[in-house]
């Protein structure tokens, strides 16, 4: 699959004391993001986060990223600066205790894992669907207003009155 955000760690690079990441989207990436989005422009996307490794192959990541994105009224059509902050909490699992296979944690305390994939934690991914879940998607600016304006559209005759015509005799 090809990454929007293509933030990653591998699970052997992360030290037992936790790893501390301070991210910033390049333009490359924010033209992207942009484009699935469905947004005009990012023009700033950075990350904040902490992965602590836990017992039998756990990880959790909690931090936050923010989103500086460029959007239209959808009023009056304006360019709009927008600033999008998520919250990042997320448990890491081995794909062989996720799911209902042998040796998958049934009772989990974790609200839905996610699964460790090929030694790797996919940070981006998680980043990507939380922005695109709280993204407006009918931005308006705080003093657009909008009236709607009910047409006066000319009367039109019933299309049975000409076939009434047609039954009467002109007297």
């Amino acid at each position: 699959m090809n990454a929007i955000i293509d933030w990653t760690h591998e699970t052997r690079a992360v030290p037992e004391a936790g790893l501390d990441v301070a991210r910033e989207a390049n333009n490359d990436t924010r033209v992207a993001l942009a484009e699935a989005l469905g947004i005009d422009a990012c023009t700033r996307l950075v990350a904040h986060y902490t992965i602590k490794p836990f017992e039998s192959g756990r990880f959790e990541l909690h931090g936050t990223a923010e989103m500086e994105a460029q959007q239209a009224c959808v009023i009056t059509l304006e360019p709009l600066t927008r600033i999008y902050r998520v919250r990042l909490d997320v448990a890491y699992w081995p794909a062989e205790l996720l799911g209902n296979g042998p040796g998958a944690d049934i009772d989990s305390l974790a609200d839905d894992p996610e699964p460790i994939e090929d030694g790797r934690l996919d940070v981006g991914r998680i980043i990507y669907e939380e922005l695109a879940s709280t993204i407006d998607p009918f931005p308006r600016s705080d003093d657009a207003t909008f009236e709607w304006k009910e047409e006066q559209t000319p009367a039109r005759d019933n299309p049975f009155a000409a076939l009434e015509k047609l039954k009467r005799p002109n007297n």
